[in-house]
């Protein structure tokens, strides 16, 4: 955790990214990982968020 108190999904998957845009998710920042050049998206972790991807995760 930080001060802030947040945690953070760390997104490494664009189908998964965009399945929460669709929901009304908004990601902080897109951005590289240092090491493997691998794009992600950052989103706050909040229970809503966890939810849906549990929902996701029902779908497929």
């Amino acid at each position: 955790m930080n001060k802030l108190n947040l945690e953070f999904f760390f997104c490494y998957d664009r189908m998964v990214m965009m399945y929460l845009k669709g929901r009304g998710f908004k990601f902080i920042t897109c951005a590289l990982h240092e090491v493997s050049k691998n794009k992600f998206w950052l989103f706050v972790k909040t229970p809503e968020l966890e939810e849906a991807l549990e929902s996701r995760k029902r779908i497929i």
